[in-house]
């Protein structure tokens, strides 16, 4: 198993200028997902949800 990295560049919101691999692309916006400890796609769901939620609601530094 091994790290996927999906990646978006600054101000882009489709889901077609994701990308998706097994290294970094150094983009603005981007999350690494560990396929050996979420091997579900639902529970990686549930915790972007999470971290979502904590953005609109916990994070009150401006994020550069």
């Amino acid at each position: 198993m091994a790290d996927r990295f999906y990646s978006v560049v600054k101000g882009e919101q489709s889901a077609v200028q994701v990308t998706e691999g097994s290294s970094t692309s150094s983009e603005a916006i981007e999350l690494r997902v560990n396929d050996s400890v979420y091997s579900d796609k639902l529970t990686v769901i549930h915790g972007l949800r999470a971290i979502l939620r904590y953005l609109e609601t916990v994070e009150t530094n401006p994020i550069a």
